[in-house]
């Protein structure tokens, strides 16, 4: 990550005389003390409160020891100028001193922002999916907002059909539920917003997302995406209920699948093999998942796009066993696809995330006929595109196997990644064929 010229955005407002200065404002009750001698004493522009940082870098995440001093009495999810510690203008965040991300960047320009930055990149948001990406065209699910991708730190949308989902990672975004509700509700072709938001995240940011806010009446639908239905659960499934983020990928699937026996590790709601068993033309699917409710999904997909039994298989079983047991059966198999779950949470997490990845697909190389296809996937942020390749390497060397990498994908264009945070690229997935 690299550090940001301060001196590209300095502001024309910060030596106004008749305002208090940051030094004299910070020994107020409810501002954030910091060594006055390493931050300088600057005149703060009108409107909006302030922050000063210690450490100014190019980044939309900044940390609670990065903050130097506040004006006083800011409140939880307020927008506010930031300045580094020259006093120079760096930009305008989102502020939680409750949180250790306490700022949440929107912008890193001079340019005035206002509490309708929220409805104008919704609304920018929702016509890139739209009007450029014309996305409505081919499915009706599909990321709507991507966070920090869209300029949206906090906040994710997917649009599910007749809903629009959303998921709240953070104290600005949540006192803004009321306004994000109205304006989706204006800019898609949807009848209402339901709200969602893990447990851990809501401690952490200091808010309670009521039921009320969750559940807002019937929670399962279903989708269409490329002319194949998938049921969704908006309040109860995985993340907003359905992963958009693979709609590509399962596709590209189908061109390695005529005739193939394929085999689907992780399946949750079926989506790699519901394609290869459909549009792919697959001579026969194994789906496989740990959750007993996922295989009930996937189940019922099946039977939504008319597969047979015969030809369409799910067993509720541990991935990291079934295909132990498979390699001892001498059972292969034309393409696996390995979409497991975030193995990496957090850093202190990397080494064991790190030793499931490489144990996963050594032992998926092990089930694979020579020249058959891996895709083999990871949607952990932490683990980089380099390392995730690295971890490959090992586990082919270590299964005795040659892999040819034939390419690599993320998700669509409707989940984009800003240069400012680039750790946005979490999902990988490689393409390779196994000798």
């Amino acid at each position: 990550m690299q550090g940001r010229n301060k001196r590209h955005f300095v502001s024309h407002h910060r030596r106004r005389a008749s305002l208090p200065t940051a030094d004299a404002e910070a020994g107020r009750p409810g501002a954030i003390e910091a060594p006055s001698s390493r931050l300088t004493t600057f005149t703060p522009r009108p409107g909006l409160g302030w922050v000063q940082l210690r450490n100014a870098v190019f980044s939309t995440s900044i940390f609670k020891k990065m903050v130097g001093k506040t004006s006083p009495g800011l409140a939880a999810g307020e927008l506010v100028t930031v300045y580094d510690r020259d006093g120079v203008l760096f930009g305008v965040g989102l502020f939680n001193p409750q949180s250790q991300l306490a700022l949440r960047m929107v912008s890193f320009t001079e340019a005035e922002i206002t509490e309708s930055f929220l409805e104008d990149r919704l609304t920018a948001a929702a016509d890139l999916r739209r009007q450029t990406l014309k996305l409505d065209s081919t499915t009706n699910a599909y990321r709507v907002a991507h966070a920090e991708g869209d300029g949206l730190p906090g906040l994710i949308v997917d649009r599910l059909g007749d809903t629009a989902v959303v998921e709240i990672f953070s104290m600005a975004m949540f006192k803004r539920i009321g306004r994000i509700k109205h304006t989706l509700l204006e800019v898609l072709p949807v009848t209402r917003v339901v709200f969602r938001s893990d447990e851990h995240i809501q401690r952490a940011e200091g808010f309670f997302l009521r039921q009320d806010d969750i559940r807002d009446g019937q929670t399962r639908g279903t989708v269409v995406e490329n002319g194949l239905h998938f049921e969704v659960d908006v309040a109860a499934g995985h993340k907003t209920g359905f992963f958009c983020d693979q709609r590509e990928n399962r596709l590209a699937l189908t061109k390695f699948t005529p005739d193939a026996q394929m085999l689907d590790v992780c399946c949750y709601s079926g989506g790699f093999g519901i394609y290869a068993a459909t549009l792919g033309k697959a001579a026969h699917v194994t789906a496989v998942d740990l959750d007993e409710n996922a295989i009930a999904l996937a189940k019922r997909n099946m039977q939504l796009n008319r597969i047979p039994t015969s030809k369409y298989q799910c067993i509720h079983a541990d991935g990291f066993a079934y295909l132990r047991q498979m390699k001892l059966n001498d059972q292969a198999y034309d393409a696996v696809v390995l979409d497991p779950p975030k193995f990496i949470g957090g850093r202190d997490e990397f080494a064991e995330g790190r030793k499931s990845y490489f144990d996963l697909n050594k032992l998926a190389m092990g089930v694979v006929r020579p020249g058959g296809l891996m895709v083999t996937c990871s949607c952990s942020g932490l683990m980089d595109l380099a390392e995730f390749q690295n971890m490959l390497r090992g586990a082919a060397r270590s299964a005795q196997r040659r892999l040819q990498i034939l390419g690599v994908t993320g998700p669509g264009p409707d989940h984009p990644v800003m240069t400012e945070y680039l750790e946005g690229q979490y999902l990988k997935c490689l393409w390779c064929r196994v000798l």
